[in-house]
């Protein structure tokens, strides 16, 4: 694969390897995977799939979506220049561009696969001098390797809600990819970065198929006693920063029809079934006599959509929720290989807006992911049925683990949990409602959802005394002890469940106290 370079720089700065057996496929028109499969098998060619390797205990989701297409060789061999070269002219002008696949050198799962976008730079704009003319001057010579001219152009509602960034857009990546330019640009002022995107969906959720009819976890974190204090109020909104939700379900109420991070326009309306089921944990709508009840029943969701799970997205998702007057983001995804350096900045603007940041730890039973592990957010972790965290051997019978270690702020239940799903058969199951979501996805908004009551009952706190509250009035549940630890300001902790399983009855209670 000459076409593609065998290593590039990671934006963390570990090295990427290039995995030759795997491309990822851009279209301009929507295609469905049961046209393209019979295709791509005229060139040894299988679409990725989440029963590859048969290892993980948590069941994987492709990030396949309706223009972007993983695929692999069948045999596992290496694909070469020519049958890259005959993909391109069998699906012609449709074929938008082929993208390399890489993995981190110090990881061997499939997590940490991923496509360095070849058409997308991602620009700091300090360093982007006379508002970025000269950069876009500098990028757009022609190159050296392929002979012809880049042409670039900027989407500026992209880098509107990248701060210090600016994103611009290859129009002819196999004349002049991002990789090659940004070689030749090693030397400039120019901070150029790669936008990423995931192999495997990033989200924290395991459906499966067992009922459990009964809201548990309500009880178990004391909501029905909170709610004699408030049930959350509707100028308060919680965005699920997810896969958009359904804007019709008859359980959820929306502040706005909010957008999707792929086109930057549209609406929040699903791009999966993750989003709704987070969805209605926060904030199902309370006492309207149908359904589930959310944590902050009476607060409003501001609906955002991944459309291919980049940290470009992520980066662009926060700073709109922030914008939008969300003031509480609940993020139930994590993933490693994301760029920081794209990301952060979206993360410490919304902390010194105050907003209130809940974020998954993730379901692999070790350490917590990234977005999770910056300090300026909630890592949340998963509880299991008898207040331990859940892991492999917890009595549900599942067998994955909730992320633990230095970063974890809370836990929160995250087995068999009762939630909306999207209307009809459009979602994890038949019918408007889920009887068994879980993972670290299910624990996150359950704590959006209590930082949403605390607001509703205490206007104009901060994000530090949000924290403060969720954290100080936790239950310290569990086998394992907790002691007074350095650097953690809000009572005896512990690496598996932090600072304990969220109550929202003390919460709210404790919280007029600050």
């Amino acid at each position: 694969m000459a076409t593609f370079p065998p290593r590039l720089r990671h934006g963390t700065g570990e090295d990427l390897v290039i995995d030759a057996t795997r491309l990822l496929l851009a279209f301009r028109e929507p295609i469905t995977q049961a046209d393209l499969a019979p295709r791509l098998r005229q060139f040894g060619l299988v679409l990725e799939d989440a029963g590859d390797d048969g290892k993980s205990a948590i069941p994987a989701r492709v990030n396949h979506t309706n223009t972007r297409v993983w695929a692999r060789t069948a045999d596992g061999s290496r694909l070469d220049d020519e049958r890259i070269t005959n993909i391109e002219r069998s699906f012609g002008d449709n074929l938008a561009w082929v993208g390399p696949v890489y993995r981190l050198a110090s990881k061997q799962d499939r997590e940490s696969l991923l496509c360095p976008l070849p058409n997308v730079l991602v620009v700091r704009e300090s360093e982007a001098l006379e508002g970025g003319r000269r950069g876009v001057t500098m990028m757009s010579r022609p190159s050296a390797a392929a002979g012809r001219e880049a042409k670039i152009t900027e989407d500026r509602e992209k880098s509107r809600y990248l701060p210090g960034f600016r994103y611009f857009v290859i129009e002819n990546p196999a004349d002049t990819n991002a990789y090659e330019i940004r070689e030749q640009m090693k030397d400039s002022p120019l901070d150029i970065r790669f936008e990423s995107m995931p192999l495997i969906v990033p989200t924290a959720a395991i459906p499966n198929d067992t009922l459990w009819a009964q809201q548990w976890d309500m009880v178990q974190i004391e909501a029905p006693a909170g709610w004699d204090i408030t049930t959350g109020t509707a100028g308060v909104v919680v965005c699920v920063l997810d896969e958009g939700c359904d804007l019709g379900h008859p359980d959820l109420v929306y502040s706005a029809n909010g957008i999707n991070l792929g086109t930057m326009s549209g609406d929040g309306s699903p791009t999966g079934n993750h989003g709704t089921a987070c969805a209605g944990i926060v904030a199902a709508t309370f006492n309207n006599g149908q359904g589930v009840a959310g944590v902050a029943g009476n607060c409003r969701i501001l609906p955002v959509a991944f459309q291919n799970w980049t940290d470009v997205e992520v980066a662009a998702g926060i700073a709109f929720a922030q914008v939008s007057g969300a003031e509480v983001i609940s993020m139930s995804f994590g993933w490693d290989p994301w760029d920081p350096a794209i990301i952060d900045p979206s993360i410490l603007a919304a902390f010194n807006a105050n907003v209130v940041m809940c974020v998954a730890t993730h379901n692999h039973n070790g350490s917590i992911t990234y977005p999770a592990t910056n300090p300026r957010v909630i890592a949340c972790g998963a509880s299991d049925q008898v207040d331990n965290r859940k892991n492999p051997m917890s009595p549900d019978g599942e067998s994955w683990g909730s992320n633990f270690g230095p970063a974890i702020s809370v836990v929160a239940p995250g087995v068999l949990i009762p939630t909306t799903d999207r209307t009809g058969n459009d979602g994890y199951e038949t019918g408007d409602y889920k009887d068994d979501f879980n993972g670290t996805s299910s624990a996150t908004p359950h704590v959006a959802g209590l930082a949403g009551l605390i607001l509703s009952a205490y206007g104009g706190l901060t994000f530090p005394q949000v924290r403060s509250i969720i954290e100080r009035t936790a239950e310290r549940v569990g086998t394992l002890a907790y002691a007074e630890t350095a650097g953690y300001l809000s009572g005896p902790w512990n690496q598996e469940m932090g600072y304990g399983r969220i109550n929202v009855r003390r919460a709210l209670d404790q919280a007029d106290v600050m």
